[in-house]
């Protein structure tokens, strides 16, 4: 019984789950738990629970007004925080049929992304100790809460802040802005059928692109809005180096400044996008003036999918740095491919013989 109470249906494994209520800053406000992870005890559950119960005497130094950060696992439990006169964030879900987010969903679903990640950071940082980063044998079990508190004050009493720039309000500002913008490059590509038009494209050489501006790495953080996607863009530009050690992308023929590259999904070898990049060729402060992917999240204006943050690292920083970017080596050529033995084909061979 106690098996199955603890197995989890998400993970494919049995484990139990402390439940952090983590500030903004990253500090960790109360830890809960362990509570069981079978199906009725989800992040939702959990958190109905504890409102419920006023664990901790929550309700007491929670505010009406508050704002609940919240990913997708916690959707069922939005209705309860607005009846008890909280407010409550989380990304968008895709409606049916939906392949890719407007540009007010992906805007707002980055919006809630980037104040969120300090919760996965905390996270992080107390699986830093072996204790809660390996298996817990069963005998410990009683214990794994009181591990969990422990390590939590640690935490907040050794380990600086997650956020403790001063530029936080000035940055907040900029995203409100970014929000409010629509993604004009996105409606001239669907308008004018840019991504089913091939005569009006053409392959370019890298070294012919000279009007493509050089971006520093402060004006790439600046695009990207954080550091997730650029960490991203070195592997991502490997993959697509031809074997010459060039992108392959095309340019339009009549329309200077707009260039399109195909690239390639990191989660399905039979799915690739387009994008689109729009740029200044007279090399101004706004030298990059739009962008649009195909992906889920390529349409937004606050910062940009790690496809566009890719064609920008590489064209506009890598390729005018001293130290070369070569194609990476691909650690599935150390393993044995099974579909290479392609006994039916040779049977069908023999037979027509």
């Amino acid at each position: 019984s106690f098996q199955r109470r603890t197995f989890s249906g998400h993970k494919h494994r049995s484990l139990v789950k402390p439940m952090m209520v983590v500030g903004t800053d990253g500090y960790i406000l109360s830890v809960l738990g362990p509570y069981l992870s079978d199906g009725k005890n989800n992040d939702a559950s959990i958190l109905k629970s504890m409102m419920k119960s006023n664990a901790e005497e929550m309700l007491n130094w929670l505010q009406e007004g508050d704002l609940f950060i919240v990913d997708r696992g916690f959707r069922d439990s939005l209705e309860m925080l607005e009846n008890l006169g909280f407010r409550a964030e989380m990304p968008d879900y895709l409606g049916k049929g939906q392949k890719q987010h407007t540009t007010e969903e992906a805007n707002h679903s980055r919006l809630v992304t980037k104040v969120r990640w300090v919760v996965e950071s905390a996270n992080g940082r107390i699986k830093k100790w072996k204790a809660l980063d390996q298996v817990m044998p069963n005998s410990q079990l009683h214990c794994a809460g009181d591990h969990t508190r422990i390590v939590c004050a640690i935490c907040n009493a050794y380990r600086p802040p997650f956020v403790s720039t001063v530029d936080d309000a000035e940055l907040a500002q900029k995203l409100k802005a970014l929000v409010r913008k629509s993604n004009n490059l996105q409606v001239k590509v669907l308008d004018e059928k840019l991504a089913t038009k091939r005569a009006v494209w053409k392959k370019m050489e890298e070294e012919l692109l000279e009007d493509f501006p050089k971006l520093s790495d402060s004006q790439l953080r600046d695009l990207t809005l954080g550091v997730y996607q650029l960490k991203q863009a070195k592997s991502y530009t490997q993959e697509h180096l031809s074997s010459e050690g060039k992108y392959e992308f095309t340019v339009h023929k009549e329309e200077p400044g707009l260039i399109r590259v195909r690239i390639q999904s990191r989660h399905s070898s039979s799915k690739s996008y387009l994008l689109w990049v729009s740029y200044n060729t007279d090399q101004d402060e706004d030298c990059i003036t739009g962008w649009y992917c195909q992906c889920k999240a390529g349409a937004r204006t606050v910062g940009c999918c790690a496809h566009i943050a890719s064609v920008l690292w590489y064209l506009g920083y890598q390729r005018h740095c001293s130290d070369a970017l070569v194609a990476g080596s691909d650690p599935a050529e150390l393993f044995l491919n099974a579909a290479d033995d392609d006994w039916d084909s040779d049977e069908d061979d023999e037979a027509s013989e």
